[in-house]
């Protein structure tokens, strides 16, 4: 997505747990030009749960968020 926005937009991270009405978010994600993040997840949330993630960029000097796009669904993993 570079190139569409300004580099240092952040992106936030929205998850969501149909079965649990788990509402899970990071606010201070990764920057644009970074291409890639995580999203890390404590235990409690749950092994083998469906999310469906949605992700949103928010400018950094302005606050301005941009419309939030539906990135498809996730299984969780607990990593030991």
């Amino acid at each position: 997505m570079t190139g569409i926005g300004p580099p240092n937009d952040r992106i936030l991270i929205l998850l969501y747990n149909k079965e649990g009405r788990l509402f899970l978010a990071c606010y201070s994600g990764a920057r644009r030009s970074e291409l890639k993040d995580t999203f890390p997840m404590h235990p409690a949330h749950g092994k083998n749960r469906t999310y469906e993630v949605f992700l949103v960029f928010k400018d950094v000097l302005s606050d301005a968020v941009s419309k939030s796009v539906y990135y498809g669904s996730v299984l969780t993993q607990v990593i030991a």
